[in-house]
């Protein structure tokens, strides 16, 4: 009995193993500000490449000044051209005339204009021609197709048109280099979401945020742009007003494609986080 005692003291004064508890799951960490930031730099990636595409694209600009008032004025300088050469009816149109002002446009923009091709010119211009009964020789489709390439550059090398030649020029060089800051900044930030397990956290939100932002600041140009573009002329002005808000609506567009994407991609993340 005391041998019985005398154990059951000795284990009472020997003190219980903790309990093993069983390892949580660690919990999720949203980062906001890893979210905002990647949302601002799709904002400039997104307006960069935009206007990229579409303000600092000579094709791209040709278009929108071939169904401007400008470019009917250089459009009905040609037709008056051939009407004086015998082929009347206006054959040349804003999708003829594009390819030429094109070359005016690569000029204001300080590049070197590719060769143009005459297939749509001289194709419009017989067809014309064979309706009203004369023959195109080929010596006419040339000079009429020299005389086009002769009119779009003098339409945009204008004393109004040189000045604001220097400042798209210098705006085109300060649009490059933000995007290509956009660019790299956009893979540290990449890794470094890698990094930390928040990939898609981040770029749900991001996408949505950013296409958010660039609607806004599509917006708020489209209206403050007339305002910004000073000290030229005020055909000049209207012009570049009609190429920058034309750029601008694609890029409200895509931002508007951003939000849609972005809110997919949130609401697939919160579904996987949920069910894991």
């Amino acid at each position: 009995m005391s041998q019985n005692s005398r154990m059951a003291r000795y284990h009472a004064n020997e003190e219980p193993e903790p309990q093993q508890q069983p390892a949580s799951p660690t919990a999720y960490q949203r980062r906001p500000a890893l979210a905002r930031w990647v949302a601002f730099l799709l904002l400039l990636l997104t307006v960069t490449v935009g206007l990229r595409l579409t303000v600092f694209n000579a094709n791209y600009t040709a278009g929108v000044v071939s169904r401007s008032s400008y470019g009917e004025k250089v459009i009905n300088h040609l037709n008056d051209d051939l009407e004086n050469l015998g082929i009347s009816g206006a054959p040349i149109t804003s999708g003829v005339a594009q390819p030429y002002l094109a070359v005016g446009v690569a000029q204001l923009y300080g590049e070197t204009a590719t060769a143009v091709g005459t297939t749509d010119l001289s194709a419009a211009v017989s067809s014309q021609a064979q309706a009203l009964g004369v023959t195109a020789s080929s010596k006419l489709l040339s000079q009429v197709s020299q005389e086009a390439q002769k009119r779009a550059k003098a339409a945009f090398n204008t004393p109004a048109m040189q000045q604001a030649a220097i400042q798209i020029q210098r705006a085109k060089k300060l649009n490059f280099w933000a995007m290509l800051a956009a660019v790299l900044l956009l893979i540290v930030t990449f890794f470094y979401a890698l990094s930390v397990h928040h990939v898609f956290g981040s770029l749900g939100p991001g996408l949505a945020l950013g296409g958010l932002l660039t609607v806004l600041v599509g917006v708020g140009g489209y209206f403050l742009l007339p305002f910004v573009l000073t000290g030229t002329s005020q055909m000049v002005n209207n012009l570049l007003t009609a190429i920058g808000r034309s750029g601008l609506g694609v890029i409200m567009f895509a931002g508007a494609a951003e939000i849609i994407i972005g809110g997919l991609v949130l609401l697939g993340h919160r579904t996987f986080r949920r069910e894991n």
